[in-house]
């Protein structure tokens, strides 16, 4: 019997799909945005708008930091069954959160028009400055609700309710479009309404969001209680990448605007980068919801030092990768000429003309950007901040600003379309080495790229790990669970209690948890300690707590549910928790 790695399987498909959903339904918001500047504000709107992209990658800079940083630690507290240490990680990132969207308020406020003209409102782009400043001014509002949109976005998936990020997004991308085409068509309120109809949107999400703390059964409550500055440092060390990535892509679009700037084309080839940028956000939205993904469930196996579920994680996450590129790589391709005219009137023939250029060969990146989006975010989530700081900062700026930089006076604005397929290329060829220098050899296999920080868990051949998947397996998986613990050493008497805990629950799990019809299974793990044993049993079925199962169903009949009885009569620690939609059940003898 092993371990077939359905559970974390449809656990990753089941995640990616909520926060792809979610990621959809905001980015369509961003795209109607440029669409509505691009044909009714004018072709200087849309560049305006492009420069205040870096704007944007700063705030989610702050936001990554926290929102990936307490979604790593958590997870990683949960995994580990230490659910009050990860109650205290969400108390404090969400303090350190309202401070800082404060000062962002208050400081781009202050020097609105000096950041404006720093992101590329100088030169032949001095005309911009009114329409860029207007707009930033609109969009300050947006950053309380937008750092925590991005935090909350996270933890509700660990929480067990993705379904209302879901809710919250669709409500603000209908509301962000309602208010773009009011402004446009009805109170003309140029870029700062435009600005504007965002932050409303925004802070109606947040509402909803804020709704779930209402609920009684959840993890995450605030509370000033427990509070310090370890769990601070951890979310800042673990979502310091995340930070590198975004300040890593305001730097890229900063020279990569200076460059399309100092162009013959100037502000034509700005907001032909402006829809370039535009269709990136919501392509790599998709893509980064996989790295989410990825780096959430990685937490979670961290915590439980779960070698073969770190194993199936990356096997689906690229596999995940790779299929969702490539049929957005194919959809852009062949669309290029049609998305960027959506986004221009009549006026515009050369900014579309350099838009669906550049979008083609942006397309040819994305599978590329997907794979390695995914190691990133891997590697974050088994906190090797080392190596994922280095791979974020290469990736989103060296290896792309560099080639742009020495293509330029050659290729014009083909150097800057150009650099998104060289930079992924040299960011993926970066972690082959690696791979390879970690093996001390060619990295071939999948078991090569886990970047595991070794001593990792119990040796391999201490552990028992197998799947059940019908209610046939629970017997076999009973005498399986027996027969490892005494060639280990367990007592008659731990074999037996630990081979019948296994029946019964198992049992029980099929009979109520495998009734709705769906596919579920059930992941067993037994490891010998150095002073003892832990059971571990995981399944994807509907919430249940078997120590509150025995309490709800006490009977006079002293052989009833005899095993799960004795393994917790004699347990020194029993855990349960419901996180990700899973029942984890771990128990220490």
């Amino acid at each position: 019997m092993k371990n077939d790695g359905k559970i974390i399987s449809r656990l990753f498909k089941n995640s990616v799909i909520s926060i792809i959903a979610a990621a959809i339904a905001t980015m369509i918001g961003v795209v109607v945005d440029g669409i509505i500047i691009g044909r009714f504000l004018g072709e200087d709107s849309m560049a305006a708008y492009g420069l205040i992209t870096p704007v944007i990658n700063l705030a989610t800079a702050f936001s990554g930091i926290l929102a990936t940083g307490a979604q790593v630690v958590c997870a990683q507290h949960l995994g580990a069954g230490k659910a009050e240490k990860a109650r205290r990680a969400f108390s404090m990132c969400m303090v350190v959160t309202v401070i800082i969207s404060v000062l962002m308020m208050l400081s781009f406020g202050i020097f609105r028009d000096s950041i404006c003209v720093f992101l590329g409102a100088r030169g032949n782009s001095a005309k911009l400055l009114p329409l860029v400043s207007d707009y930033l001014l609109g969009l300050i509002f947006a950053f309380p609700s937008l750092l925590l949109l991005f935090e909350f976005n996270s933890l509700m998936r660990l929480d067990g309710d993705p379904n209302r990020v879901i809710v919250a997004v669709v409500v603000m991308t209908a509301l962000d479009i309602a208010g773009d085409f009011l402004n446009a068509l009805v109170i003309h309120g140029g870029m700062l309404g435009m600005g504007l109809a965002t932050s409303i949107s925004y802070f109606a999400a947040l509402v909803i969001m804020l709704l779930h703390f209402t609920k009684k059964d959840i993890i995450f409550k605030f509370s000033f209680k427990g509070m310090n500055r370890k769990d601070l440092a951890d979310i800042l060390s673990t979502g310091s990448s995340s930070a590198m990535g975004s300040v890593s892509a305001m730097m890229r679009n900063a020279v990569l605007n200076s460059i399309l700037v100092a162009t013959a084309l100037s502000s034509t080839a700005v907001a032909a980068f402006g829809i370039l940028n535009t269709v990136f956000n919501l392509t790599s939205s998709i893509m980064i919801g996989v790295g989410l993904t990825t780096a959430m469930i990685a937490g979670m196996v961290l915590g439980e030092q779960d070698r073969t579920a770190a194993y199936y994680l990356v096997k689906t996450s690229l596999k995940t990768a790779v299929v969702i590129g490539a049929g957005l790589a194919l959809a852009l391709f062949l669309c290029a000429d049609l998305i960027a005219g959506v986004f221009a009137s009549s006026e515009g023939a050369k900014m579309v003309e350099l838009a669906s250029r550049g979008l083609r060969f942006y397309a040819l990146s994305i599978v590329l950007y997907g794979i390695n989006i995914g190691f990133v975010n891997y590697t974050q989530g088994m906190r090797r901040m080392v190596m994922t700081n280095i791979f974020c900062f290469l990736q989103g700026f060296v290896y792309m600003t560099v080639p742009a930089l020495l293509l330029a006076g050659v290729l014009q604005a083909d150097a800057v379309w150009l650099c998104f397929l060289i930079g992924e290329s040299l960011t993926l060829l970066t972690i082959i080495v690696c791979a390879a220098v970690r093996k001390r050899g060619v990295a071939i296999k999948l078991s090569d790229y886990l970047f595991l920080k070794e001593p990792f868990g119990v040796k391999p051949e201490n552990i028992l790990d197998f799947s059940i998947s019908k209610s046939e397996d629970v017997i076999p998986a009973s005498s399986a669970v027996e027969r490892f613990c005494g060639e280990k050493g367990a007592s008659a008497k731990e074999s037996m209690m630990l081979s019948l805990f296994v029946e019964e629950l198992g049992n029980n799990i099929v009979q109520y948890g495998f009734s709705d019809g769906k596919k579920h299974s059930i992941d067993v793990r037994a490891i010998k300690l150095d002073d003892g044993w832990k059971l571990r049993i995981r399944d994807d079925c509907k919430r249940f707590d078997p120590t509150e199962w025995i309490k709800l169903h006490n009977t006079d009949n002293p052989a009833k549910n005899i095993g799960i009885r004795m393994v917790c009569g004699m347990a020194k620690d029993i855990n349960y928790l419901s996180t990700m939609e899973l029942n984890n059940i771990c128990i220490t003898i």
